[in-house]
């Protein structure tokens, strides 16, 4: 081996006691954390001086990112950070010094020891940030033992595509299966049209939002040949399918092919029926186009070295010993996946990746963009783009014309951030005039509760015990410190981040209102999306809660089955908000859910294949799942209340010649009025405080339409890396949540009925 041409320094083995560790966080994703540790243990053994403590984590983005905040940097991670802010601000190491130099073999140098083009993806000023690992390559796969027994052939262009979908399609078979509640999956499809017929360079400029670089007629194209595909090839009901659901469609033969990543066999272990056999080919060329037709749209597991860790250069021989050819096969080998090492997949992979391994070994290039490269708030504009292209909703002519103004207005916001475009005005109007209603009758009650209770005219409770200022102490002490530690603080500390401008890793700027200007005078979304909260909130109460008081008042006459029933609709409150989404799941599966299967039993055949969870239908589906979720628990509220008024009261109003109605309305609304206020105070912060249901269901890729406040929130923080943005939508959600709920608990307070 050529290692000794390394610093010695780096080389030199140290006493056992003074063993050097070096911190290595890995994100915990599909393909695990066993070769991780085997890769840890291994480079051990080669260096006893090192001690890897390396650990993984779903969330070790959060983890990660605090470290940094903080200044305590580890060595190497992968986590999934914003690493052009890290790169631009100097935190991350350059890697071409270490890059020219011998490989962990010795036999070339380590940069040349990749694929071509992995290493270009994170390069800035001339300089490599990132060390590829885990080689994604999009592509079309297909159902080999299908093919062979049809007599089909991978086309190699468009017009062969289309000819070979419409002979699938003779067949009886549905040509392509998409997991269509995430319209991204399309997102590789239009890439590879458009860097055909526009080129390398001007594939570049459009992810850099140049003027021009989507209204033109290659991309128009490209939005053509996508268009086609979905509205005449896609299974139906692709529309409302996850990734799982549809690549499993296509696993059990209900589809020819899927568009997938290299990862598809990796994420579906333990679900791949005996004996089927993967083949994989590129996306068609288009005739006539000028990109390279040997370029592969690929993606990477990416590594970097903080700078201002203890031992980077430790880190870096760490790298360099797990992009080795050994250890890169070892992992393509336990998890059937490519990687990104040249020469390390030779009979380390199955049979079914051979199509993919051949692709990369013949690829001359790659193209792409690495998360947060360029604008990442586009990001958004392309989704809704793109699933309205996939759904038929828009012309290619319309959605090139959307991004092109879409843009625009994103590139003036990144050159020009202190301008704020004023596009609505009676909204924000409207709204914070409501909120000065509702702070200004809430300032007015408390004053008037302060006045009387001074003047002992307020009610005072029986059960109200006095405490001495030790026994407050003790028992309300501690617990006023922790909520004060971990909430109070906090709180108050959102409230000065929404007057800055911060990606949450470099340093922060003053911006005062300007985040608030722009959420209420320009931000489309913003007011999307708390429309769509006053849906939830309005909407799905006006079905709950009939239906609770009805169900309770059935159960407290006694109704046949009270028992079971109770147990029965409280059931859904055990499972829990992220269980219960995952079985409605399943319920509106387009093919087989017995949803749409007990509805075309029952003779409406419109429902055969019908996508409830696409997302230009998923609101209404929520409104069954709604029901169904909170029926039972505002049910069990109503009860225990309706079985706390005496029966004697019923009695005399029996008596007295009194209707059921009558009764309900003029005895048992009125003394539990008190509860059913607190219900609605629920349903209210529920509605406006939304947010797991629709990020489970369009996968944490909400399109502009499906946003509600919270997700909103969370993609402007975690996705566009605005900080000072999300918090000020943190503070404008507490607002309304805040006075919206204390006015309205006080509006509906009513003199209590003894009884």
């Amino acid at each position: 081996m050529l290692r000794g041409l390394l610093p010695l320094a780096l080389l030199a083995p140290a006493a056992a006691e003074e063993r050097t560790r070096i911190e290595v966080p890995v994100f915990e994703g599909g393909e695990g954390l066993s070769f991780f540790f085997h890769a840890a243990r291994e480079y051990e053994k080669v260096r006893p001086d090192v001690e890897v403590d390396l650990y993984g984590d779903p969330r070790i983005a959060d983890k990660v990112r605090v470290r940094i905040l903080e200044g305590t940097f580890p060595e190497v991670s992968n986590a999934g950070l914003n690493y052009w802010a890290l790169i631009r601000n100097g935190e991350i190491l350059p890697l071409d010094e270490y890059l020219d130099r011998p490989s962990w073999e010795g036999d070339r140098t380590w940069r040349d020891s990749f694929l071509p083009g992995s290493l270009e993806r994170y390069q800035h000023e001339g300089k490599t940030y990132g060390i590829p690992f885990l080689y994604s390559i999009y592509a079309i796969w297909y159902n080999k033992g299908m093919f062979e027994e049809h007599g089909w052939s991978p086309p190699r262009t468009w017009d062969e595509f289309f000819a070979l979908c419409e002979t699938i399609q003779r067949a009886g078979i549905a040509p392509l299966a998409f997991q269509g509640r995430y319209p991204g999956y399309i997102g590789g499809v239009t890439d590879n049209a458009y860097y055909h017929l526009a080129g390398r360079d001007r594939y570049y400029e459009q992810k850099d939002l140049l003027p021009g670089s989507f209204d033109n007629p290659e991309f128009v194209t490209a939005l053509g040949l996508i268009q086609r595909t979905a509205v005449n090839y896609f299974q139906p009901g692709a529309l409302g399918m996850s990734h799982t659901e549809a690549q499993l469609e296509f696993f059990l033969g209900h589809t020819a092919m899927v568009f997938c990543g290299s990862w598809l066999k990796s994420e579906m272990l333990g679900k791949i029926p005996e004996g089927f056999r993967l083949g994989a080919f590129n996306f068609p060329a288009v005739e006539g186009g000028v990109g390279d037709p040997n370029a592969v749209y690929t993606g990477a597991g990416y590594y970097f070295v903080f700078r201002q860790s203890a031992r980077p250069e430790l880190g870096v021989d760490f790298l360099r010993f797990m992009t080795s050819r050994e250890q890169a096969g070892t992992f393509a080998e336990m998890r059937d996946i490519l990687v990104a090492v040249e020469g390390s997949m030779e009979g380390r992979t199955s049979a079914d990746l051979q199509d993919l391994v051949d692709m990369a070994r013949r690829a001359t290039t790659t193209y792409g963009t690495a998360p947060g490269e360029g604008f990442p708030e586009m990001d958004q504009f392309l989704n809704d783009t793109r699933f309205k292209i996939v759904n038929g909703e828009i012309t290619p002519e319309e959605g090139a014309r959307e991004l092109e103004s879409a843009a625009l207005a994103v590139r003036n916001r990144a050159f020009h951030p202190e301008d704020v475009t004023v596009r609505h005005l009676w909204k924000p109007a409207l709204l914070l005039g409501l909120l000065g209603l509702a702070m200004g009758f809430w300032l007015y009650t408390t004053i008037r509760q302060w006045r009387e209770r001074r003047a002992g005219e307020a009610p005072k409770s029986n059960s109200t015990v006095r405490m001495g200022w030790r026994a407050v102490a003790f028992f309300v002490g501690p617990a006023a410190v922790f909520y004060s530690l971990f909430v109070i603080v906090p709180s108050v500390k959102s409230f000065l981040w929404s007057t800055m401008r911060w990606d949450g890793l470099t340093e922060m700027s003053f911006v005062g209102l300007l985040h608030f200007h722009r959420l209420l005078f320009e931000s489309d979304e913003f007011w999307i999306a708390l429309s769509n909260n006053l849906f939830i909130m309005f909407v799905i109460p006006a079905c709950v809660l009939p239906l609770s008081l009805f169900l309770a008042v059935c159960i407290s006459r006694g109704v046949v089955g009270a028992k079971l029933f109770r147990i029965a609709f409280f059931f859904p409150n055990i499972l829990g908000g992220v269980a219960a989404t995952l079985l409605w799941m399943h319920l509106y599966n387009p093919q087989g859910g017995p949803v749409n299967t007990v509805l075309t039993a029952l003779g409406f055949d419109q429902f055969a294949g019908f996508a409830w969870l696409a997302q230009d239908n998923l609101y209404w589906a929520l409104i069954p799942m709604s029901i169904w979720a909170a029926a039972g628990f505002n049910m069990i509220l109503f009860l225990a209340a309706m079985e706390s008024i005496p029966q004697t009261m019923y009695e005399a109003a029996d008596i007295d010649g009194a209707s059921a109605w009558r009764q309900f309305r003029s005895i048992t609304i009125p003394l539990i009025w008190e509860v059913l206020s607190i219900s609605i105070v629920f349903m209210i912060i529920g509605g406006m405080k939304a947010f797991e249901v629709i990020w489970l269901l369009t996968n944490q890729r909400p399109t502009t339409d499906n946003h509600v406040i919270g997700t909103r929130m969370v993609q402007a923080m975690f996705t566009e890396f605005k900080v000072g943005e999300a918090t000020a939508i943190a503070v404008v959600l507490f607002l309304i949540v805040f006075f919206g709920t204390t006015a309205t608990l006080r509006a509906m307070k009513r003199e209590a009925v003894e009884f």
